[in-house]
Protein backbone atom coordinates (compact mmCIF):
# COMPACT_ATOMS: atom_id res chain seq x y z
CA UNK A 1 0.00 0.00 0.00
CA UNK A 2 2.86 2.54 1.24
CA UNK A 3 4.87 2.04 -2.51
CA UNK A 4 1.24 2.64 -4.08
CA UNK A 5 0.76 6.17 -2.71
CA UNK A 6 4.16 7.45 -3.32
CA UNK A 7 4.26 6.33 -6.61
CA UNK A 8 1.07 7.35 -7.22
CA UNK A 9 1.88 10.81 -5.44
CA UNK A 10 5.14 11.45 -7.59
CA UNK A 11 3.23 10.54 -10.97
CA UNK A 12 0.40 13.13 -10.26
CA UNK A 13 3.03 16.03 -9.28
CA UNK A 14 4.60 15.00 -12.74
CA UNK A 15 1.15 15.37 -14.39
CA UNK A 16 0.16 18.55 -12.99
CA UNK A 17 3.90 20.10 -13.80
CA UNK A 18 4.91 20.56 -10.92
CA UNK A 19 8.09 20.36 -8.84
CA UNK A 20 8.41 18.74 -5.45
CA UNK A 21 9.26 22.44 -4.39
CA UNK A 22 5.92 23.81 -5.71
CA UNK A 23 3.94 21.02 -4.16
CA UNK A 24 5.68 21.17 -0.48
CA UNK A 25 4.48 25.09 -1.17
CA UNK A 26 1.15 24.30 -1.40
CA UNK A 27 1.65 21.97 1.65
CA UNK A 28 3.30 24.81 3.47
CA UNK A 29 5.95 22.49 4.28
CA UNK A 30 9.77 22.04 3.42
CA UNK A 31 10.56 20.34 0.35
CA UNK A 32 12.60 17.77 1.77
CA UNK A 33 9.35 16.99 4.18
CA UNK A 34 7.14 16.19 0.78
CA UNK A 35 10.06 14.31 -0.79
CA UNK A 36 10.11 12.13 2.14
CA UNK A 37 6.33 11.56 1.88
CA UNK A 38 6.77 11.29 -1.96
CA UNK A 39 9.33 8.33 -1.86
CA UNK A 40 7.85 6.63 1.06
CA UNK A 41 10.81 7.17 3.29
CA UNK A 42 7.64 9.14 6.03
CA UNK A 43 3.94 8.97 5.81
CA UNK A 44 2.12 12.11 4.51
CA UNK A 45 -0.75 13.21 7.85
CA UNK A 46 -4.21 12.95 6.74
CA UNK A 47 -4.71 16.16 6.71
CA UNK A 48 -1.90 17.28 3.82
CA UNK A 49 -3.49 14.03 1.84
CA UNK A 50 -6.66 16.01 2.47
CA UNK A 51 -5.02 19.10 1.52
CA UNK A 52 -3.18 18.07 -1.37
CA UNK A 53 -6.62 15.94 -2.88
CA UNK A 54 -8.06 19.29 -2.91
CA UNK A 55 -5.69 20.97 -4.85
CA UNK A 56 -5.37 18.40 -7.34
CA UNK A 57 -9.62 18.18 -7.39
CA UNK A 58 -8.74 13.98 -6.52
CA UNK A 59 -10.35 12.26 -4.70
CA UNK A 60 -8.61 10.85 -1.33
CA UNK A 61 -9.61 7.45 -2.84
CA UNK A 62 -7.27 8.19 -6.35
CA UNK A 63 -4.55 9.96 -4.71
CA UNK A 64 -3.89 6.95 -1.94
CA UNK A 65 -4.12 4.31 -4.46
CA UNK A 66 -7.44 2.98 -2.94
CA UNK A 67 -8.96 3.01 -6.73
CA UNK A 68 -8.32 4.30 -10.08
CA UNK A 69 -11.13 6.66 -10.86
CA UNK A 70 -9.23 9.62 -12.17
CA UNK A 71 -12.21 11.96 -12.38
CA UNK A 72 -12.19 15.47 -10.89
CA UNK A 73 -13.91 16.39 -7.40
CA UNK A 74 -14.34 19.29 -6.12
CA UNK A 75 -14.46 19.31 -2.32
CA UNK A 76 -16.97 21.54 -0.56
CA UNK A 77 -14.46 21.28 2.44
CA UNK A 78 -11.92 22.38 2.74
CA UNK A 79 -10.67 21.03 6.16
CA UNK A 80 -11.19 17.78 8.19
CA UNK A 81 -13.98 17.86 10.40
CA UNK A 82 -12.47 15.61 13.49
CA UNK A 83 -15.87 15.54 15.54
CA UNK A 84 -17.24 14.21 11.68
CA UNK A 85 -15.05 11.89 11.23
CA UNK A 86 -15.67 10.38 15.00
CA UNK A 87 -18.96 10.46 14.35
CA UNK A 88 -18.52 8.35 10.91
CA UNK A 89 -16.27 5.73 12.50
CA UNK A 90 -18.76 4.98 15.74
CA UNK A 91 -21.74 5.29 13.01
CA UNK A 92 -20.31 2.48 10.94
CA UNK A 93 -19.01 0.35 13.14
CA UNK A 94 -23.06 0.11 15.29
CA UNK A 95 -24.43 -0.56 11.61
CA UNK A 96 -22.20 -3.32 11.35
CA UNK A 97 -22.63 -4.62 14.62
CA UNK A 98 -18.91 -4.10 14.98
CA UNK A 99 -17.20 -3.53 18.55
CA UNK A 100 -14.01 -1.15 18.89
CA UNK A 101 -12.33 -4.41 19.83
CA UNK A 102 -13.39 -6.12 16.05
CA UNK A 103 -12.24 -2.36 14.70
CA UNK A 104 -8.79 -2.60 16.42
CA UNK A 105 -8.02 -5.98 15.53
CA UNK A 106 -8.89 -5.58 12.10
CA UNK A 107 -6.80 -2.33 11.64
CA UNK A 108 -4.09 -4.39 14.18
CA UNK A 109 -4.24 -1.30 16.95
CA UNK A 110 -5.62 -1.29 20.14
CA UNK A 111 -9.01 -0.82 21.28
CA UNK A 112 -8.19 2.22 22.80
CA UNK A 113 -7.02 3.62 20.01
CA UNK A 114 -10.08 2.97 18.10
CA UNK A 115 -11.64 4.76 21.34
CA UNK A 116 -9.79 7.88 21.08
CA UNK A 117 -10.69 8.23 17.05
CA UNK A 118 -14.44 7.80 18.05
CA UNK A 119 -14.62 10.37 20.77
CA UNK A 120 -12.82 13.02 18.52
CA UNK A 121 -10.00 12.71 20.97
CA UNK A 122 -7.59 12.63 17.50
CA UNK A 123 -7.80 12.22 14.28
CA UNK A 124 -7.11 8.53 12.88
CA UNK A 125 -3.82 8.11 11.26
CA UNK A 126 -3.35 7.97 7.96
CA UNK A 127 -2.30 4.05 7.67
CA UNK A 128 -4.88 3.30 10.05
CA UNK A 129 -7.66 5.45 7.90
CA UNK A 130 -6.15 3.78 4.87
CA UNK A 131 -6.56 0.07 6.52
CA UNK A 132 -10.21 1.04 7.44
CA UNK A 133 -10.88 2.38 4.15
CA UNK A 134 -9.53 -0.93 2.97
CA UNK A 135 -10.40 -4.13 5.43
CA UNK A 136 -14.10 -2.14 5.30
CA UNK A 137 -14.76 -1.49 2.02
CA UNK A 138 -15.43 2.01 3.37
CA UNK A 139 -14.50 5.48 1.05
CA UNK A 140 -11.60 7.01 2.35
CA UNK A 141 -13.33 10.34 1.06
CA UNK A 142 -16.97 9.24 2.68
CA UNK A 143 -14.67 9.06 6.16
CA UNK A 144 -12.99 12.77 5.90
CA UNK A 145 -16.51 13.97 4.71
CA UNK A 146 -15.55 14.67 0.92
CA UNK A 147 -18.32 12.65 -0.20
Amino acid sequence: MIKMIFERLKERRKYEGYTQQEVANILNVQRATYAGWETGKDIMPLRQFFKLSNSYQLSLDYLTGLNDDESKVVSKTQFIDLNQVAERMKSFRKEEHLTQKQIADALQTTQSNIHKYETGKCLITTMYALEFSKHFDYPLDKLLGRK
